[in-house]
């Protein structure tokens, strides 16, 4: 199953720390616009993603208040409408 995120910074320090931990750890699509990231991830590699984020940015010094993390919804694998044969 698949989950869709949102990750948003809302200073650009916490930018500047999550980018680039998200680059290394998410195989697929990244959509930035501003200071906002969204992914399409394997449910099951939610909470690592998670960990990852909040390591980079404890790292970097960024406060948890400058940046949240949102699981958006769950993607199913067939689109409603279709169906597999």
């Amino acid at each position: 199953m698949k989950v869709t995120i949102l990750i948003e910074a809302q200073t650009t320090a916490a930018y500047r720390a999550i980018r680039p931990a998200l680059v290394a750890n998410i195989s697929g699509f990244i959509g930035v616009c501003d200071k906002t990231f969204s992914a399409t991830i394997n449910q099951s590699d939610y909470d690592h993603l998670v960990e990852v984020v909040n390591n980079a940015a404890q790292c970097a010094g960024v406060h948890h208040l400058e940046y949240s993390i949102n699981k958006l919804q769950t993607v199913s694998r067939n689109p409603v409408g279709v169906t597999q044969h």
